[in-house]
């Protein structure tokens, strides 16, 4: 039993996109896990911290899973739209998060951490753009169905 892998979506701009999202968000995750001296960068409180590990780590795993399955010969689902947008808000909020925590930090790391939400933010206009795009390349139909008693 074999499977081949559908790779001209790599040359599409959906597969760009993701490609895009996937270096975006391994470079927020590692400056995240790694940027304060080789130990874990804080979001801000630890309600910001949580938001901003979760989202980070949850689409790390994600958006690959997504590309794997048009890899595998998928096509566009409604949850990708849903996920898409979603990661677009979140990363536009952590990063506005850390933005807002970094701006008055006096210590060391203050630039690290602004740097991590501008690419957080960068990250979620990505997402907000493959949303759009997917929602302009998609056709939706409504099936409705009549019940007769």
């Amino acid at each position: 039993m074999g499977f081949t892998l559908n790779t001209s979506i790599l040359r599409t701009p959906t597969g760009i996109l993701k490609i895009l999202e996937i270096v975006l968000v391994l470079i927020v995750l590692m400056i995240c896990r790694f940027g304060n001296d080789g130990h874990r960068k804080t979001w801000g409180s630890d309600d910001d911290d949580f938001l901003g590990q979760g989202t980070t780590v949850g689409y790390a795993i994600i958006v690959p899973a997504v590309l794997l399955t048009y890899l595998l010969g998928a096509n566009l689902s409604i949850l990708e739209l849903f996920i898409n947008f979603v990661g677009g808000v979140l990363f536009i909020a952590v990063g506005a998060l850390a933005i807002s925590y970094y701006q008055h930090y006096r210590y060391d790391g203050r630039a690290t951490g602004i740097a991590m939400g501008v690419l957080a933010i960068i990250t979620g206009i990505v997402f907000l753009i493959d949303f759009i795009f997917a929602i302009k390349n998609t056709r939706f139909s409504v099936v409705q169905t009549r019940i007769g008693v």
